[in-house]
């Protein structure tokens, strides 16, 4: 059952992120990337228990850990485009998003020791060592939520916060019910799809429409 639904979310990841790749410019081609990577990680562990433990599994396993070290800073990204076409922004978003990807890789993956772990029907491979959260991946996520909140306020779009939080809430709870983690990635992919659709976002590739105050 829960593996069906992993599967499922996967493949909404996947059509999220088809979705951002078919437009939004620069935040939809990074939304897109990163859209990939998480469901990447959502179909790896659905299809766990089929594959069954050995080799490939635990390869495809840390394919996930090298995904969400390198990938998962793109948030800030993503969310930061979405302020406006403004170079000094992109500049400051990618410097902080380089900076947590070099932190997540130096603390996730030297010495990363893989161990089969079972939850409900699923299967994966866990570090056996792991100390608690990602810190770059948790700092990804409140400076999503930090953006989401400044573009609320400018252009009263809330998606990206709303998807920030639910993700944030998630992750906090997904030590002991993993696969809310997965589906609170989905509702945060589906945040920042919604912002680039929103016409009040300026993405560089359309008109803006003002927001309307009362």
């Amino acid at each position: 059952m829960i593996s069906t639904v992993l599967a499922l979310t996967g493949v909404l990841q996947l059509l999220l992120a088809l979705a951002a790749f078919r437009g939004g410019g620069g935040p939809g081609l990074w939304t897109g990337v990163l859209g990939c990577a998480l469901a990447y990680d959502s179909l790896v562990v659905a299809t766990g228990a089929v594959l069954g433990e050995g080799a490939p599994l635990e390869s495809l396993n840390a394919g996930r850990f090298v995904a969400h070290a390198v990938l998962a800073p793109l948030a800030v990204v993503c969310g930061a485009l979405l302020l406006g076409p403004g170079r000094r922004t992109a500049r400051w978003a990618w410097v902080c998003a380089a900076a947590l990807s070099v932190l997540g890789v130096s603390t996730t993956l030297p010495g990363l020791r893989l161990e089969p772990r079972s939850w409900a029907d699923t299967l994966r491979y866990t570090d056996a060592g792991d100390a608690g959260a990602p810190v770059a991946a948790v700092v990804s996520i409140l400076g999503l939520l930090v953006i989401g909140v400044v573009l609320w306020k400018r252009h009263s779009v809330p998606w990206v916060a709303l998807g920030a939080l639910a993700v944030f809430v998630a992750s906090a709870v997904a030590f002991k019910v993993p696969p809310l983690g997965n589906l609170g990635e989905a509702l945060m992919l589906a945040g920042l799809l919604a912002a680039l659709r929103d016409r009040r976002v300026d993405t560089g590739s359309g008109p803006v429409r003002a927001p309307v105050t009362p």
